[in-house]
């Protein structure tokens, strides 16, 4: 198992990894609304912001082998003084179309907590998008992700191993306590068992996945943790060694906390018990 985070441009970075050598590229890009990140600006006009996504994507279908996926994760944000809602999944479903993906799904991430908004409704959901090179041949692990019946006791189930998940989930943001024991500072972080459900869905164990948009790393620890190679590619060198120490501890947590076919209290609990005995 091999994991790299390489620090540059993604756009230009991704020009050096070979034609159709990664399985799963799965990845949240800024969206252009002022996050502190240090050496990016996260606040350009949103023609540029649509032609770095549009160049990331087009690198990222050129290294996917034919039967890889994309999940791209992008939210609805508020754009200039009148704060007018930008839908940028949509923009991102536009750019996917150019390049020859074919969207497969278009997942609604929902959690507890976001802004608490006066004049409009709260939001509480972001958008991951799955595109794939070929809509006919595709790795999608089904049996991996399945979790617990609703309905228990209905004999049509026997022998059943779990429902599909749907396009809706919902996971825990990182939340500042969870951030102050991994001693974190990315102002952006995945939730880690939503990354190990991409992994588990849509690759195997020894494949090669990609984040171009590598942050604090938790792409790269989900992979470490289902046995994938991994590169992820990251503009500001100040997040390295935070992605090198969470490697060094949630990278050792064993893949069976994230055991899906469970309920959601228990997959709660046994991911926050890992957290806890990190050292």
């Amino acid at each position: 198992m091999q994991i790299e985070y390489r620090i540059g441009d993604c756009r230009e970075l991704l020009k050096e990894i070979p034609d159709a050598s990664v399985r799963l590229v799965v990845t949240s890009p800024p969206y252009n609304i002022g996050k502190p990140y240090g050496n990016y600006k996260d606040k350009i006009p949103l023609d540029k912001w649509k032609e770095l996504i549009s160049d990331v994507t087009r690198e990222v279908c050129r290294i996917l082998t034919p039967d890889g996926s994309f999940f791209l994760n992008l939210s609805p944000v508020p754009l200039g003084a009148d704060k007018e809602i930008i839908p940028l999944p949509f923009y991102g479903y536009e750019i996917f179309r150019e390049n020859g993906l074919h969207l497969r799904n278009m997942i609604t991430w929902t959690f507890n907590n976001m802004q608490n908004c006066t004049n409009r409704l709260s939001g509480r959901y972001e958008n991951i998008l799955w595109g794939v090179k070929d809509i006919k041949n595709y790795v999608f692990h089904l049996d991996d992700v399945r979790i617990p019946y609703i309905t228990k006791n209905d004999k049509r189930l026997e022998g059943g191993t779990g429902r599909n998940p749907t396009d809706v989930w919902y996971f825990d943001r990182v939340n500042n306590m969870t951030k102050k024991k991994l001693d974190l500072t990315h102002p952006t972080i995945y939730p880690l068992p939503m990354i190990v459900r991409i992994l588990k869905m849509s690759s195997d164990p020894g494949d090669t996945i990609l984040d171009p948009f590598a942050g604090s790393g938790t792409s790269l620890v989900a992979a470490k943790i289902l046995d994938r190679n991994a590169i992820g590619i990251e503009i500001d060198a100040q997040y390295q060694k935070e992605a090198e120490r969470r490697l060094s501890s949630e990278g050792n947590i064993p893949a069976s906390v994230f055991d899906e076919c469970r309920s959601e209290q228990e997959k709660k609990d046994d991911f926050l018990r890992a957290i806890s005995e990190l050292s």
